[in-house]
């Protein structure tokens, strides 16, 4: 019997069996074998409901089982232990029955014994993990994760460290983009509950929906159902664990006028957080997600030289932005000129933990499998030594161009041989991408190829910087914007090679 099967059959709500009913979205939430699940969550969508039933389940099951459920404050441990999950326990016959025997003896709220040896942790961590030191575990719950202290995951979950089953279970609303809770859920399978329009779009329950009388789709404004819903992940291929954002305009009890009452009446960044559960941003975005995507063409990323244009066989540039560390990672993007068009081919990251010269061997290799005609790579930090070594490995191509970025542009001057010093302005760069995406200038390959890439790119916002008295261009440090950065040095590069050809031609 499956989790969500189990609950309905057992556990019991405010005096009666729970009821599932309208939430289509639930049992794919319910049903995660993954090791780590993340729930991206408005306010008020049954969230710790879902928590109680997880640890009820949890301890119900399996004897011996302890489960660590963690909130930022104590008063919001205090009122989850004693008046969410222990009622239920006490109103569930068979849960009872179970967990404290015959006579019902009810255990310490804050760490609860129950008959079958499984117990449960309940504690506060706001300013720190102290509060979890010291203890075994074998399931981690945190509710509020946006608000327990940055950086402390890792430490939370030593307390799994000896354990054979090691699940971690995390829910919040979410604050800003730069925020640890954004940044688990973009490194999770990411699903977003997405309703089909009869025009054919996959609409995206945000702020774009929200139409006069009901949901509607921003393509063609017809009205959607929300219940008719499918869970797209965003990131598939996700080896962190599985992610759900879900918001009140997906549950059954969706009062409309109120919820246009409180798009009026609350801020944006507020409404976005607490009814939508989407993240507000740190300045203005450059982009939004839906131009980037947009401009996703229909063909698929190609693996090899035969799946690009023929018009662009002979004519790849590639963009790299070189990693460091154990942050920072490198992303390879190749693309070609046709008529004022970069066409971006193929895009690959390598996680930061590879080792360097792996890395570079599998630069190599992919510069060499598309037959590139010249590089653009990043020219700061490591990208001194790699951009060398490259060089070296690659007799083939016509230059490597190393670029570093200014206040103002130069021209590209030749350093030693085929190695080129390419000093470009940094906004006004990064500002074309931008200007030529909203122009659909750039094509990607499809959007289920590039999606998790477009992310590091619609992320960009812009801020103004008191000391250059200037705009500049910057990042959440949750989210990574290595692809961007790789693209505006393979798209600089392949502008600059397809003028001086028609000069040359002309």
């Amino acid at each position: 019997m499956g989790r969500l099967d189990w609950c309905d059959a057992f556990v019991h709500l405010r005096g009666r069996s729970i009821d599932f009913s309208g939430r289509p979205y639930l049992p794919s939430i319910y049903a995660s074998s993954a090791r780590r699940i993340v729930l991206r969550c408005s306010r008020q969508v049954e969230k710790t409901t879902f928590l109680c039933n997880v640890v009820l389940h949890t301890v119900t099951t399996m004897p011996g089982v302890r489960v660590i459920v963690v909130f930022p404050r104590q008063d919001q441990a205090g009122v989850f232990a004693k008046s969410r999950l222990m009622p239920m326990i006490t109103e569930s016959p068979v849960i009872s029955k179970v967990l404290l025997g015959p006579q019902g003896r009810r255990p310490q709220v804050m760490h609860m014994q129950f008959r079958n040896g499984s117990e449960v942790y309940i504690r506060a961590a706001f300013h720190s993990a102290d509060a979890v030191r010291g203890i075994d575990g074998d399931f981690l719950l945190i509710d509020e994760f946006q608000d327990i202290a940055g950086g402390d995951l890792p430490v939370l979950e030593e307390t799994l460290s000896h354990s054979a089953h090691r699940r971690v279970c995390l829910t919040g609303t979410p604050k800003s983009v730069d925020n640890h809770l954004e940044d688990v859920f973009r490194r999770s399978t990411a699903n977003e509950w997405r309703v089909p329009c009869a025009c054919g779009h996959q609409v995206f329950l945000d702020e774009k929906v929200l139409g006069p009388e009901g949901p509607m789709c921003p393509e063609c404004r017809q009205t959607i159902d929300p219940a008719t819903g499918l869970w797209v992940p965003r990131n598939p291929q996700s080896a962190w664990g599985a992610g759900f954002t879900l918001n009140h305009l997906a549950t059954p009890w969706l009062n409309y006028p109120e919820l246009l009452e409180r798009h009026d009446s609350y801020n944006p960044a507020l409404f976005r957080n607490e009814c939508l559960g989407l993240p507000t941003f740190l300045g203005d975005h450059i982009v939004t997600r839906e131009e980037v995507e947009a401009c996703c063409g229909s063909r698929p990323m190609a693996r090899c030289l035969d799946d690009v244009p023929v018009d662009g066989q002979r004519s790849l540039i590639a963009g790299i932005d070189w990693g460091g560390g154990a942050v920072s990672r490198t992303v390879l993007v190749i693309g070609f000129i046709r008529d004022d068009r970069f066409i971006v081919v193929h895009m690959v990251r390598f996680p930061a933990v590879e080792d360097p010269n792996e890395i570079l061997r599998q630069v190599r290799q992919c510069c060499q499998r598309f037959r590139v005609v010249a590089v653009a790579a990043d020219g700061g930090g490591n990208g001194n030594v790699y951009n060398n070594l490259l060089l070296h490995e690659l007799p083939s191509i016509a230059g490597l161009y190393a670029m570093l970025y200014s206040a103002a542009g130069q021209q590209p001057t030749q350093r030693a041989g085929r190695l080129w010093n390419w000093t470009i302005g940094r906004s006004p760069s990064l500002g074309m991408v931008f200007t030529r995406i909203k122009k659909h200038r750039v094509e990607f390959p499809r959007l289920e190829d590039s999606r998790s890439f477009l992310d590091e790119i619609w992320c960009e916002v812009a801020e103004y910087d008191d000391h250059q008295r200037t705009i500049r261009y910057t990042h959440p440090e949750t989210q990574p914007d290595d692809t961007l950065h790789a693209t505006n040095y393979a798209a600089t590069l392949a502008r600059h090679m397809f003028n001086a050809a028609m000069r040359f031609d002309g």
